[in-house]
């Protein structure tokens, strides 16, 4: 009788397991590793650079812990996102005021489809009294000499004269211990640093844009870049202005073109290479005439002041093009801040028939991998506005693998 008292408990404590949601077994997708061992990898940013470098040292990070999980090693280790705060770049007042989380400029599920990333005030949502202690902060600094030997090696070496203050603006985030490390090459070789204390939970690397790629442009790259999805407010918005302003409802546009025209700080101090607006306006009709005569229509993303703007608007006119720009309204600022306003730009460009970029800008490198991504001829992406004189070097092609 025991026994069958036995069996039957062990059959309904069964059953009662299965129809809990604590229940886990091989077949449930949503099953997963134990988070209390999780640890977490944070990193920062030289203040000074832009949302679209930023974004590049973002995919560096996420290869680098996804290449890890692939092959089975530092498993428990998590990428934090770190917020969107008062970026140089940013001028309006909604966009310099508290932090931003990643999900307000991307779809945080299509990130963690490739890297295991989790936003900030995930992290804090799991600490104890909503306050954080870094275990330790790595200061990455260059060596002052790159080539010694003549040679670029990769390397790192703990070093000394180094601060760090940030933590994005939050009060309620300290660290025990601040070390200052000259380092070069690949970023896979912070793992070096992360191995030299084991027990160490919660780990920081402040100027995160020095270390590399360890590979540019294969296909975890471009699994990775495929993966930075924007969030769909965004893109909504964006395809709104191009059905209304610029009659196209496909992914490929075929009746406007697009130009980035950066100025401010490019037209201050790289005079060698960015065109007067004149020329600008000639580069434009010209490159758009020879790859198709029948195009009329200019979209046009730009940092220029709005005098600058108006001026190539007038030289564009009177070339027979009708003249386009996203110019966005109070409530537009508000609800998705300087960096979604940039996002939009770069959605509208990445649709068009014809890409016209600036050189050597961020700016234009995501536009050419969001048209990459979406199957453009490379002819009509890795194009340049070239100095009015003098030598114009043309783009590095960098297409996308499969």
């Amino acid at each position: 009788m025991y026994s069958l008292l036995k069996v039957v408990f062990l059959l309904v404590t069964m059953t009662v397991a299965h129809n809990s949601e604590d229940f886990c077994n091989i077949d449930n997708k949503s099953c997963g590793p134990d988070i209390s061992n999780d640890k977490y990898v944070f990193y920062d940013v030289n203040p000074p650079e832009g949302f679209n470098l930023r974004r590049d040292v973002y995919m560096r990070f996420a290869i680098m812990l996804a290449e890890a999980h692939k092959v089975g090693k530092n498993d428990n280790w998590r990428l934090v996102l770190p917020p969107w705060k008062n970026l140089y770049h940013w001028k309006t007042k909604s966009s310099r005021s508290p932090a931003v989380p990643w999900g307000h400029f991307f779809n945080i599920n299509s990130l963690k489809s490739f890297a295991p990333v989790v936003e900030l005030h995930e992290v804090f949502d799991k600490t104890e009294g909503k306050s954080l202690k870094i275990d330790r902060v790595y200061v990455l600094q260059n060596f002052a000499d790159a080539f010694e030997n003549g040679d670029f090696t990769d390397k790192w070496e703990i070093s000394r004269g180094c601060s760090y203050g940030g933590f994005w603006g939050y009060n309620n985030v300290t660290s025990n211990v601040i070390e200052c490390v000259n380092f070069q090459g690949k970023i896979s070789k912070l793992w070096e640093l992360i191995a030299l204390h084991p027990s160490d939970r919660y780990v920081m690397f402040a100027h995160a844009e020095i270390p590399l790629h360890d590979t540019y442009g294969t296909k975890t790259f471009w699994d990775c870049r495929r993966s930075m999805k924007f969030n769909e407010n965004l893109v909504t918005r964006a395809e709104d202005f191009i059905s209304k302003y610029l009659n196209c409802d496909t992914k490929i546009c075929n009746n406007y073109a697009s130009v980035h025209w950066r100025r401010q700080d490019f037209a201050r101090y790289r005079k060698n290479d960015v065109p007067s607006i004149k020329g600008t306006a000639k580069q434009i009709h010209k490159q758009i005439k020879q790859f198709n005569s029948y195009i009329n229509t200019v979209f046009i993303a730009t940092d220029a002041d709005m005098t600058s703007l108006r001026q190539l608007e007038l030289e564009l006119t009177q070339l027979g093009y009708l003249v386009y720009y996203f110019k966005p309204s109070t409530a537009d600022l508000d609800k998705y801040k300087d960096g979604g306003i940039a996002i939009i730009d770069q959605i509208i460009c990445s649709h068009a028939a014809y890409f016209i970029g600036t050189h050597e800008s961020t700016f234009t490198f995501r536009i050419q991998e969001e048209r990459e991504i979406l199957g453009h001829e490379s002819r009509t992406t890795f194009n340049r506005l070239c100095p009015d004189k003098g030598r114009c070097e043309k783009p590095s092609k960098w297409t996308i693998v499969h």
